[in-house]
């Protein structure tokens, strides 16, 4: 299904399912994951939790819901400024996950019975310093019974209306 992108603010938003990536070292500071651990704190909570027994594993995503359903994604193996720290293998592991989810359910949530929505930021692109076209693809290839929507934030560059505006490939 082709991802709709809005320019906007995405923890400001009505956004119900809303899933970031996060890395398996128990770094959970920066970019969209310090908004969230400042909005959604069952989020930091849940992804403390796993990371104090062991449980970051690559490719998974925690679920946390405290009002709104998080997803945090397992994404990268490693943080930092600069580099490459998104792993494909792993983003493609967490996007099945979540169309499980979404088929499936979460249990002991209001998501019991399934979502059919989902939205995230432009998941390891920024601080992972993955190809968007990449991740974009992987994305549209995996969440099929699941409407996609990616917010970029405003001035953010590439702008959800370059976004929506190129060739698919």
């Amino acid at each position: 299904m082709a991802i709709e992108y809005i320019e906007g603010d995405l923890i400001a938003s009505a956004e119900e399912v809303v899933i970031h990536g996060c890395n398996t070292r128990g770094g959970f500071d920066t970019g969209f994951a310090g908004v969230v651990r400042k909005r959604h704190p069952a989020a930091l909570n849940a992804y403390m939790e796993n990371h104090k027994n062991g449980g970051l594993v690559l490719g998974s995503v925690i679920w946390a819901f405290d009002g709104r359903l998080i997803g945090n994604a397992l994404t990268q193996p490693t943080y930092g400024r600069g580099g490459k720290h998104v792993s494909y293998e792993a983003v493609k592991s967490c996007m099945l996950a979540i169309e499980d989810a979404a088929r499936n359910g979460i249990p002991g949530t209001k998501f019991a019975g399934g979502f059919s929505r989902v939205a995230m930021p432009l998941i390891g692109s920024d601080r992972g310093g993955g190809d968007w076209d990449e991740i974009e693809s992987i994305i549209e290839s995996t969440l099929k019974s699941v409407k996609t929507v990616v917010y970029v934030l405003p001035g953010h560059r590439p702008s959800a209306a370059v976004l929506s505006s190129r060739p698919r490939r």
